[in-house]
């Protein structure tokens, strides 16, 4: 796949919790961290506080890392979709994983504005779920993704 530094496919029946580890081993942008149990265990920590689900099928589940120079950003895709939680009992078939620093909120503000901003348009969610990477408005999301360059939408 062109993208298995930003994207990995999730495997079948995974729950959401081993759907984070899997995210983090297969997707390269967390080479970075320093220690990647440490940062699954912030993410775990986060949503147990408060689910991260977003609705439209996606979710946003987050981890801060002290000292890290750039705000990452990597995408699981579960095609049969996961149940995810209560508040949005609809399968979750995007999990993006951020990893950001406590010192920069900005970036962690931007990074998820964009997030939303694509995900938000149903042509980008229908193309990323069905792994349809040719299509052009998946593949400026994932060029967007790849190259950390976050931006909002736009037609």
């Amino acid at each position: 796949m062109e993208y298995k530094s930003t994207v990995t496919i999730l495997p079948e029946g995974i729950d959401k919790y081993a759907a984070f580890g899997e995210i983090v081993r297969n997707c390269d942008v967390f080479d970075i961290l320093d220690d990647k149990d440490r940062y699954l265990e912030a993410v775990i920590k986060r949503e147990k506080l408060q689910s991260t689900g977003i609705g439209h099928s996606t979710a946003i589940a987050h981890g801060k890392v002290p000292h890290l120079k750039k705000t990452t950003v990597a995408l699981g895709i579960s095609t049969d979709g996961i149940s995810y939680d209560d508040i949005f009992p609809e399968p979750v078939h995007l999990v993006f994983l951020l990893a950001s620093c406590p010192t920069k909120p900005s970036e962690y503000v931007s990074a998820l504005g964009s997030l939303l901003s694509w995900v938000h348009e149903e042509e980008v969610r229908e193309g990323l779920i069905s792994c349809d990477f040719e299509r052009p408005s998946v593949k400026a999301f994932l060029e967007m993704l790849k190259g950390e360059d976050f931006h909002k939408f736009t037609r």
